[in-house]
């Protein structure tokens, strides 16, 4: 082994490839989120409500049928329709992460498990420090080598 050790073996290029295409997935990802749109309707089919990540709820549609209701009644449906429809959003945002990162990396599971990120937190703290120590041997070892 050289005295760069393992990094001497680093394919910059494929490094590089390897961020861009992360980084037009994740473009892509954005894309497809903005046209994502979560929908819920009354059972009649009189009231309609769709959400989006852009605009959260996007649009209501009220027949002039259900507009007879008791407005208490109606009120409760509307909360209903809004809380389902910003639901299938979710639902379709996290079956897009997970198409996209998989189960274990997609940050929206992530997210709803702070357990989870917080086990990820340590992992990466310690994969951290390992390669911090394994870089300042290597210093160390090369000072030693050069008679610093």
């Amino acid at each position: 082994m050289n005295e760069f050790g393992h990094l001497a073996n680093l394919d910059i290029d494929r490094l590089m490839r390897i961020a861009e295409e992360q980084a037009g997935r994740v473009e892509e990802m954005q894309r497809l989120a903005a046209e994502i749109q979560g929908v819920a309707e009354s059972r009649d089919k009189q009231v309609k409500v769709v959400c989006t990540v852009n605009d959260g709820v996007a649009d209501i549609r009220i027949s002039p049928r259900a507009m007879r209701m008791p407005s208490g009644e109606f009120a409760e449906l509307l909360k209903i329709l809004i809380r389902d429809a910003q639901k299938n959003l979710n639902d379709q945002l996290h079956e897009l992460m997970t198409e996209a990162y998989g189960e274990e990396a997609n940050p929206l599971a992530l997210a709803a498990n702070q357990e989870a990120i917080q086990e990820r937190l340590h992992q990466a703290a310690a994969a951290y420090d390992r390669t911090l120590n394994d870089a300042m041997s290597e210093m160390e070892r090369i000072a030693k080598q050069l008679g610093l």
